[in-house]
């Protein structure tokens, strides 16, 4: 006998009973949609359709739950649905006529839920924010072929950064990479930019002026270490020689559309002859600057403004007092590649280096006050801090500026300019090189820069002679 269809009605559903079998009960509304009944008393919509080439296919539109039903509109819908929303009568028949279109269509249900699952697997399995930025910090730490190790100081900074931000932002770090957008990101930056970041109670950081207006200048470090950390995510996931197997997903750098607010201001300071000899002269003589790190400085002007932290890192070998030759690694430029930068030797600076060795010359390295390593990086800064505050840094009875060692290698520079130096001499010995393919492949040979480096360091040495002497 046939089966009986009839368009259900609120009431027959109110009154349907779970039985000892599951049972579909057709609605003769809508072809093929009918409310499956378990004997568990789960009550669900489904749509069966035969598909060309494909079959019978049994398609779960919803749940269906007595008094309750979830907003819903077909035109803000697409794809077929999961099967996992309360449905009313009224609104299973409008899901199960969406369906039948794209069916009809052309779709098939199987195939796109299939593929779906699987999109939404790869996502899940996709790198969170914290994934990203610790791949990349252990990306720049491991180097590649066109971007040499970053220092241990700043990878070091970075995961400090990423500990931070754990703490500060935690739903942040946890989102997908692929999901943070500008706003997220300058929600992040806001309270750092205006408000600052709280110091730590002890250690390096602790001490040191705190901006009343917050803290700019950390907000573009976070900003621009969010910012490469996306490059860094968009670029290795693309790249075929690509061997981290997490993928991110990310379509677009969010920080890229953020302006940075913080501008850095290029230095200016540059100290005039009678500074210069002043501090020259008495630097030796101020509380906590020992003799080792007054010659440090000494030999940082001497040397026509050499990078103190390249000076302070290389050990006694690279010193040759034989040629005249200091042989140092420069890694500034565009992906820190290593570099070998050849300053000649002058007199001046032979004369510092024998004073020093009686004092560090059974250590690896010259400028260095302990055994076991070089003098650090921002003891330099730190003297000259203290010269500024004792009773030497005056002229006249007037204070000297404030000014750091990077003064003083601008400092040189504008000696060697006035002494008539060719600036790409001058440059050439403070080791702004030759940038792109042509400094890369075909003038690398630093030795053959050297006739022209002690040219710009004589000239350079006898103007620093006149201006001790008090001739200038």
């Amino acid at each position: 006998m046939p089966t009986v269809r009839i368009s259900l009605t609120q009431k027959q559903l109110d009154a349907i009973r779970p039985s000892d079998k599951q049972m579909d009960i057709p609605d003769a509304a809508v072809r093929g949609l009918a409310l499956r009944v378990s004997p568990g008393g789960a009550m669900t919509w489904v749509l069966v359709k035969r598909i060309p080439d494909v079959g019978v296919r049994r398609i779960r539109l919803g749940r269906y739950v007595k008094g309750a039903s979830a907003p819903y509109d077909a035109k803000q819908r697409a794809g077929f649905p999961t099967g996992l929303e309360a449905l009313s009568l009224a609104h299973a028949r409008e899901e199960a006529n969406r369906v039948l279109a794209l069916i009809h269509a052309g779709h098939d249900p199987v195939s796109e839920r299939a593929v779906a699952k699987h999109l939404q697997t790869v996502k899940s399995e996709r790198g969170s924010l914290e994934d990203l930025l610790c791949d990349y910090i252990a990306w720049r730490k491991a180097g590649s072929e066109n971007r040499a190790p970053v220092a241990q100081r700043q990878a070091a900074e970075w995961s400090r950064l990423v500990d931070t931000l754990k703490r500060q932002a935690p739903p942040l770090l946890a989102m997908k990479a692929q999901d943070v957008e500008p706003a997220h990101v300058v929600a992040l930056l806001h309270p750092i930019y205006h408000e600052g970041t709280a110091r730590p109670s002890t250690g390096r950081g602790s001490k040191g002026r705190v901006s009343k207006n917050g803290a700019q200048g950390a907000a573009a470090k976070v900003q621009s270490f969010l910012r490469a950390a996306f490059v860094y995510g968009i670029q290795s996931e693309n790249s075929v020689a690509r061997t981290v197997p997490r993928t991110y997903g990310i379509k677009h750098n969010p920080v890229a559309s953020i302006p940075r607010e913080s501008k850095s201001t290029p230095g200016e300071r540059a100290l005039s002859r009678a500074e210069l000899r002043q501090f020259w002269l008495t630097i030796d003589q101020v509380s906590g600057v020992g003799p080792v790190m007054a010659d440090l400085l000494r030999f940082t002007i001497a040397s026509g403004g050499q990078r103190t932290h390249q000076l302070a890192r290389e050990p006694w070998a690279s010193y040759d007092t034989d040629k005249r030759v200091v042989s140092l690694i420069d890694r500034k430029g565009r992906g820190g590649q290593p570099r070998v930068h050849l300053v000649p030797m002058t007199d001046r600076m032979a004369e510092i280096l024998e004073r020093v060795r009686a004092q560090s010359g059974s250590r690896p390295w010259p400028w260095s006050t302990s055994p076991d390593r070089h003098i650090d990086i921002a003891s330099p800064a730190s003297a000259v801090r203290k010269w500024r505050k004792s009773e030497h840094a005056l002229i006249d009875g007037t204070k000297i500026a404030v000014f750091t060692p990077r003064d003083l290698r601008r400092t040189c520079t504008q000696l060697m300019q006035a002494e008539g130096i060719p600036e790409e001499q001058s440059d050439r010995l403070q080791s702004h090189g030759v940038a792109g393919v042509t400094g890369k492949h075909y003038r690398n040979n630093p030795e053959l820069y050297l006739p022209e480096k002690r040219q710009a360091l004589e000239a350079l040495d006898r103007a620093l002679g006149e201006i001790l002497e008090g001739e200038k």
